[in-house]
């Protein structure tokens, strides 16, 4: 008898494995389908129902290739059915996993998550008992006999088995699901995008802009169905509407010089600037969320960090800033000298407002593209109405390579380069005639900050408005020696650190010299500014800028291809075999591993607001 059952293990033949598959889809699609929200309108259910099934279908499919790839090879075949038992409860377990951390802390399981877990004392943390191990390792046995008495099943009994044609539905059921994401995210169907937010690492695909150029989309991404009950069920990052009462808020003016270092911040280098910050409150240690331009401005806007940047997409939820500033009546003025819906603020950001986002015509050359912005956010500044008040907002683009001087410009710092062009430098490159080409630009920009503050003098409206003056992110002109030019490239101190300079009416100018971030600035506008009542947490994990600090944090940083996280001078970069340490200089920092406080931050920092709400803060 044991030599009969061994035989049915190791069979060559794979025909039981269509049919094993789908059991493997049932088992993990029925736990997510206890997460998802269900929406109201029954396309978006159909959606989500299919984006389920055919996510898990591929996902099994992939669990049983090595195992059918061994059946096809005389040698290797004995081993084809162990093997897939134990990828499929591998998989499985991974599921159900996921589904208990989603429920907990609303995200999925990520490559972050798993390199705490193994090296930054996570599962300490978490107080996981000898008899919670038993009790797992007992589930994954339990997991593991059920498959291997359903295989023996299948192999025994013909008429119990699923052709294997089913399998060919997959395919064409995944692109047509990426298709009616597609349509969904261009018609701003929040109610439907929200649905498959549940599905673990599910990702969809978006073509929003080619269907509005072609005129199959709204431009502004709405439809009649994303309104009403289909709209409130959309992810809130909030746990409950916010308590605010400001009854003569003042105005708020922000400008945000793009790729602005910290280290410009000098009367040589930005004399208008400069003469400014002596008047006004300035963080001498602040960091952005990112070191690129969507991903700074997120976490400036949300105070969140900007891990969630594209879950607020998918969900066209703008920050609660925006929200209640409009709730107040704010009139909004929103220029960039480069397009802002090239940094995705229009599906971020400003996805909920009805305000245009004012560039520059395609006429004007790009040495004049802020000039151009700058002079019509003054006009609109003096031409606001008395009693209404304003959310002024100036994307500088001139210090973003390729570094726009005009002919005409002053050209402080000589020798410059003659474009910014960062494809043709090279580790060893003189950066001097780059970085001075650079510094002109920023020059170029300080020029247009300070008429931008005498505009909102002569409205009469300065003692009346909160200035806000900070960057979306740093550049990077080979600081470190590892040929690191630009942005995007690094989380070190050139990439990351920026001015924060906020002239406050009532407020006394000062230096706080605790770090601070980018998240910081939308509560403490909310709070102060709006006389909101609700706790912070709330709504956001960042911190009052005009409370008690701590002098460091851990703070989690994003580019596009990476994440890390930013703690005193030292930097934790997130690498496919864990966290790698990295100290002041970016140098790897051998045997390092993250302490507690670091673990446990970070955690919370990649919880939204709104499963704070339902679970708690994190252990």
């Amino acid at each position: 008898m044991p030599v009969a059952r061994c035989r049915i293990l190791t069979r060559s033949s794979q025909t039981w494995m269509p049919s094993f598959i789908l059991f493997i889809v049932l088992l993990t699609a029925l736990p997510v389908m206890l997460l998802i929200e269900w929406p109201d309108a029954y396309d978006a259910r159909l959606f989500a129902a299919l984006g389920l099934f055919t996510h898990m279908g591929l996902a099994a499919c992939a669990c049983c290739l090595p195992g059918w790839l061994c059946s096809r090879v005389a040698p290797l075949s004995p081993a084809a059915t162990p093997l897939t038992l134990v990828i499929a409860t591998g998989w499985i377990l991974l599921v159900l996993v996921n589904m208990r951390v989603f429920q907990l802390f609303g995200f999925h399981l990520n490559a972050l998550v798993l390199a705490l877990l193994v090296q930054g004392g996570l599962l300490q943390q978490l107080g996981l008992t000898t008899g919670v191990w038993v009790g797992a390792a007992g589930a994954a046995l339990g997991l593991l006999v059920l498959q291997l008495l359903l295989v023996r099943h299948l192999q025994r009994v013909q008429r119990h088995r699923l052709a294997p044609l089913w399998l060919g539905t997959l395919l064409p059921l995944a692109v047509a699901t990426q298709g009616m994401a597609i349509w969904f995210d261009a018609r701003g169907r929040s109610d439907a995008m929200s649905a498959i937010q549940a599905i673990p690492w599910a990702h969809t695909a978006t073509a929003r802009r080619h269907l509005v150029d072609w005129g199959l989309a709204p431009a502004d991404g709405t439809s009649p169905q994303a309104t009403g009950k289909a709209q409130e069920s959309a992810l809130l990052n909030a746990r409950a509407p916010l308590q605010c009462g400001a009854h003569e808020p003042l105005n708020v003016l922000m400008i945000v010089v793009d790729s602005l270092r910290q280290d410009m911040l000098g009367p040589e280098q930005m004399p208008h600037t400069f003469a400014f910050a002596q008047h006004a409150w300035r963080a001498d240690r602040h960091y952005s969320t990112g070191n690129n331009t969507m991903h700074g401005l997120f976490g400036l806007f949300y105070g969140l960090p900007a891990l969630h940047t594209n879950t607020m997409i998918r969900h066209r939820r703008g920050p609660e800033l925006v929200r209640q500033l409009e709730l107040h009546g704010y009139d909004f003025h929103l220029y960039g000298g480069a397009s802002l819906q090239g940094a995705r603020l229009d599906r971020a950001v400003f996805a909920e407002l009805d305000a245009p986002l004012h560039t520059a015509p395609a006429h004007v050359p790009q040495d004049r593209r802020d000039r151009h912005v700058t002079e019509q956010l003054s006009s609109a500044i003096q031409t606001q109405p008395a009693g209404s008040p304003f959310f002024g907002f100036l994307l500088l683009d001139s210090a973003h390579t390729p570094y726009a001087v005009p002919t005409g410009a002053e050209k402080r710092f000589l020798p410059q380069a003659s474009a910014g062009d960062h494809l043709k430098v090279t580790r060893g490159t003189d950066p001097t005639r780059l970085f001075n080409r650079y510094r002109n630009a920023v020059l170029k920009a300080d020029a247009l900050i300070g008429s931008t503050l005498a505009a909102l003098e002569s409205s009469g409206l300065a003692d009346r408005t909160v200035v806000i003056i900070t960057s979306d992110h740093g550049e990077s002109f080979n600081d470190l020696g590892m040929n690191d030019w630009g942005h995007n490239s690094n989380f070190s101190d050139t990439q990351l650190r920026v001015p924060l300079l906020v002239r406050w009416p009532g407020r006394a100018a000062g230096v706080q010299p605790a770090t601070t971030s980018h998240m910081d600035l939308a509560p403490t506008l909310l709070r102060h500014l709006l006389s909101c009542t609700t706790p912070i947490e709330h709504y956001s994990v960042g911190s009052d800028l005009f409370g008690t600090l701590p002098p460091h944090r851990p703070l989690l940083v994003e580019s596009w291809t990476t994440r890390a996280v930013r703690f005193g001078d030292d930097t934790w970069l997130l690498r496919p075999y864990g966290l790698e340490a990295r100290d002041a200089r970016y140098q790897i920092v051998p045997g390092a591993t993250p302490s507690a406080e670091v673990s446990a931050a970070l955690v919370e920092q990649m919880q939204l607001p709104q499963a704070l709400g339902s679970a708690g803060a994190p252990p």
